[in-house]
């Protein structure tokens, strides 16, 4: 008996000396996972997604613009510019919250989540613009500041607070915050964007943009429709808007090619390109004579990489050709 009464006296000290183990250990595990889930939500309030095509365009037209590679201001401009699209991102998620939270396709969005508070992605919006555009004026050339600097205002000013709700227009004029990516990547490389090949490589993602995007819109209209955003396919409906896609299709693919006819870049791009254009023409004609979501949804995912692969065959021509 006595021994018997030992070992429970034991056990019991033994559960209570582990037991605040465990606790501690899961409370660590916990805070663990609380700042991971807290990390991972301001990275999605970045759009990780669209940094990457941009800081992707910047780099081909940084490798385009010269044939000697100054790998610090590459380096800057990445940044600088991963650091800007990403603050814009978060400005946008910020300014879009009301809307975010009605639509299906946004509804997981860090705010909507609630995961982060309207005024941290708001301040953690505005340091990131701010610090890309600070590291530009330290190390780059003014061109570049500048492009990465109208990048974001016009992406968070002109396109989220001004256009989207208002008027059919918003894609088509706010495409023009995804072109001032390769114009700073080409300054960054020269200091300058005097050449006609910069401007026509930002042409080229402003004419990308709306056949994109209206296939995503075309897609997700009816989450459109219920958040008041007058995208094309809600306003015009769904066949109409699917043959506008087609019809912007046909004024991309000459875009595209227009570098070759000029000099700029020879067989090899014109081989790619050709081919991509080739397919964007023939799913976006499937699209408008079967105006369909899961049509659109197909030419969307089509789009999205055309647009790299086609930059890509800038730098894979220009340093193979020339």
């Amino acid at each position: 008996m006595p021994f018997i009464r030992f070992c429970s006296l034991c056990k019991g000290r033994l559960r209570q000396t582990l037991l605040p183990a465990n606790k501690r250990e899961a409370s660590r595990s916990s805070l663990g996972y609380r700042a991971q889930s807290r990390t991972h939500a301001y990275l999605e309030l970045t759009k990780p997604k669209i940094v990457f095509l941009l800081d992707f365009t910047a780099l081909m037209a940084f490798l385009v613009a010269t044939r000697g590679i100054n790998l610090f201001n590459l380096a800057v401009v990445l940044v600088a510019g991963t650091l800007a699209s990403g603050g814009a991102g978060a400005l946008n998620c910020y300014l879009d919250r009301d809307i975010d939270q009605s639509m299906g396709r946004t509804s997981q969005r860090p705010i909507p989540k609630g995961e982060l508070s309207p005024l941290n992605a708001l301040v953690f919006g505005m340091a990131l613009v701010v610090g890309g555009v600070g590291v530009s004026l330290l190390f780059l050339s003014p061109w570049t500041s500048l492009f990465i600097f109208l990048g974001a205002a016009i992406y968070v000013g002109f396109y989220t607070k001004w256009l989207k709700r208002r008027t059919t227009l918003n894609i088509v004029l706010g495409g023009s915050a995804g072109s001032c990516a390769p114009l700073a990547g080409w300054a960054a490389a020269t200091g300058n964007v005097s050449v006609v090949a910069p401007w026509l490589m930002a042409l080229l993602v402003f004419v990308w943009t709306p056949s994109h995007f209206w296939s995503l819109a075309l897609r997700a209209s009816k989450d459109y429709a219920k958040a008041g955003i007058p995208m094309l396919p809600v306003v015009v409906g769904d066949k109409k808007a699917a043959q506008y896609i087609a019809l912007n299709t046909f004024l991309l693919v000459p875009s595209s090619l227009i570098f070759v006819p000029l000099g700029t870049f020879g067989i090899i791009y014109l081989a790619i390109a050709g081919v991509l254009g080739l397919g964007m023409i023939v799913l976006d004609l499937k699209l408008a004579f079967n105006p369909t979501k899961a049509q659109a949804w197909t030419a969307f995912k089509f789009s999205s990489p055309y647009l790299a692969i086609v930059f890509l065959a800038m730098v894979l021509d220009y340093r193979i050709l020339h």
